[in-house]
């Protein structure tokens, strides 16, 4: 992270670029204590002696903000962004990119519904009025929009399955059981891999489950962990605070 990087900021990878988005800076004067920003931090991957710079700001601040690389471009969907209006006010869970048909999949919660913003013509597309089940971890496997089922005591459950060419969810198979923390995010790693991961602040480390899902030959998804208990990798000490998205 750059040095200057203010808390609650975002990371996002666009081309040879790692950039650090928006956050929060202390200041006493606000009546929350703090200022939203607009801060863009850049990191050359193929100049890394150069070290982090930072680059053209944002036309407005925010922090934690939700960001999807794509093309060249990163989008910023929260607060006001000059994007082309949604249909209606979407209360966002975090954006999925879908690059295959240049879109970004974004969730209603207010009424469940899943919408499409184009992002090569810039315009909106409603998918599914009744989208019913959305986390906040989600990505794309094959045309199957995969998204985290949590149980009361908010740990991961299994996955909810939709296909996004014929608009309709798939049962899922697990055939193996493993045990999880609570809220991660999906990470797809290609050829049918995925992994569910997770921070632990307590001992500064990423966890994570690595799984395999394909189409069975009864229409559903089978899905199987390559190991029953969390892989954890610990983090430098010195960084205070991690957040996945």
């Amino acid at each position: 992270m750059p040095p200057d990087a203010p808390s609650c900021s975002t990371a996002v990878f666009c081309g040879n670029h790692v950039y650090v988005i928006g956050g929060i800076r202390k200041n006493d004067a606000t009546p929350f204590g703090y200022d939203d920003v607009n801060d863009v931090f850049q990191l050359d991957l193929k100049d890394l002696e150069r070290g982090w710079r930072k680059t053209t700001s944002m036309l407005f601040p925010r922090s934690l903000p939700l960001v999807a690389a794509a093309e060249g471009k990163i989008f910023v969907f929260e607060n006001m962004e000059p994007l082309s209006p949604p249909p209606e006010d979407i209360d966002l869970c975090v954006p999925v990119l879908d690059s295959s048909r240049s879109r970004i999949l974004v969730h209603c919660s207010a009424n469940d519904t899943l919408y499409a913003y184009y992002y090569d013509r810039k315009s909106w597309v409603c998918l599914e009025q009744k989208c019913c089940y959305w986390s906040d971890a989600a990505t794309i496997v094959d045309d199957v929009l995969y998204t985290a089922i949590y149980n009361y005591s908010d740990k991961f459950r299994s996955l909810d399955a939709y296909n996004l060419l014929d608009k309709k969810h798939l049962p899922v198979k697990w055939s193996s059981e493993f045990s999880v923390d609570p809220h991660g995010t999906l990470y797809r790693l290609g050829n049918g891999k995925c992994i569910f991961g997770w921070v632990n602040h307590i001992h500064k480390s990423f966890k994570y489950i690595r799984f395999n899902i394909w189409c069975n030959e009864q229409g559903g998804i089978h899905a199987a962990a390559e190991h029953q208990s969390a892989i954890s990798v610990p983090y430098p000490k010195d960084i205070s605070h991690i957040m996945l998205f």
